[in-house]
């Protein structure tokens, strides 16, 4: 029981603690990457860190560092992976929330003027954002835009480090101890994941190709678990009549969590530039990446796993051999970031 000096110590404590707020309304892949900017601004003792994100991501917002509460919106201007844009109203009453809170501080890794008005209306002093066109009205500061070939999570850390109590590591990171128990049976084999989806099919590698290469991670002792959301499963058993109905594992079918509890059971994660290749790297787990294009140069894997990545033109280049000889160097040297091809 507390007397009453103690509660009114703690009281004051709770009063003194200055509330920095994270805001990323991009899609799960640019979120993973502020997990970076969450570690470092979760350093100081004296500081109360909550997200603000789009609500399909806002899961993952929660095994960020250090994050305490998450604010879920989807932008009434912007739209996430299989859903329209999200509701003005929904948006106002989120904002409203986040009014009550009164942040100190709100760290943005964004040109967008609406969001940077959404958090002057906040009644947030400290808006710090990248440069935009019109942003700048609406915030007390801005920092320059990182170029399109730089490391996603170097520009942050170089970006915001003057806001920061200590510098940012360049690697993201999911804290694995907040994710749920993971209940359903597993093999007693190593497991392998297959994300054969990236955010346009035209970047995808040929699913015949990526079933070839589940068969040969079948021969070398592992089990093959192929993820995704329904809508991609369904489209993936349209590709792959062949695949047994057990390989499907559809965790991620209404939520990001059991993916990422899925994902951090696994031994090895395959698939292209998208958001569950970043949770996985975050995560520590293996990553055998695939960007046919995607974007190498800014958003490579940079967690804690090992990983490797293969770079190609098109999905067509993608051969068997880049995959197999992929997968060795990656068993076999661990490298903690290493393009191939």
């Amino acid at each position: 029981m507390l007397v009453k000096g103690s509660y009114t110590k703690a009281k004051s404590v709770v009063r003194s603690m200055r509330k920095v707020l994270l805001v990323c309304f991009d899609n799960l892949g640019d979120l993973v990457f502020t997990s970076a900017l969450a570690a470092a601004l979760s350093s100081d003792p004296q500081s109360e860190l909550s997200v603000w994100c789009k609500d399909y991501t806002s899961s993952v917002a929660r095994l960020m560092p250090g994050v305490k509460q998450v604010f879920a919106s989807d932008p009434f201007w912007d739209s996430a992976p299989g859903r329209p844009k999200g509701s003005f109203w929904n948006f106002v009453l989120v904002l409203r929330r986040v009014r009550r809170e009164r942040f100190v501080l709100a760290i943005l890794p964004s040109t967008s003027w609406k969001a940077a008005l959404a958090l002057l209306l906040a009644g947030i002093p400290k808006r710090v954002a990248w440069k935009g066109k019109k942003n700048s009205l609406f915030l007390s500061a801005v920092t320059p835009k990182p170029r399109r070939d730089e490391p996603v999570i170097a520009a942050l850390a170089k970006s915001f480090a003057p806001f920061l109590p200590r510098p940012a590591e360049s690697r993201s990171c999911l804290e694995k101890q907040r994710l749920p128990s993971w209940t359903e049976p597993l093999p007693p084999k190593p497991l392998a994941l297959i994300h054969a989806f990236a955010g346009r099919l035209d970047r995808c590698a040929d699913p015949q190709l990526l079933w070839r290469f589940a068969q040969y991670l079948e021969s070398q002792a592992y089990h093959v678990l192929w993820v995704g959301t329904d809508h991609e499963l369904k489209q993936l058993a349209k590709a792959l009549p062949e695949l047994p109905k057990s390989a499907y594992a559809d965790a991620a079918r209404y939520d990001l969590l059991p993916l990422a509890a899925l994902i951090e059971k696994s031994q090895l994660f395959i698939g292209h530039d998208s958001g569950p290749l970043h949770v996985a790297t975050a995560l520590g787990i293996p990553v055998l990446g695939m960007y046919l294009p995607g974007q190498p140069e800014r958003a490579f894997p940079q967690g804690r796993g090992p990983s490797i990545y293969i770079v190609k033109s098109r999905p067509a280049e993608l051969s068997f051999d880049d995959l197999s000889q992929a997968l060795i160097q990656l068993t076999r040297d661990a490298p903690i970031s290493m393009r191939y091809g």
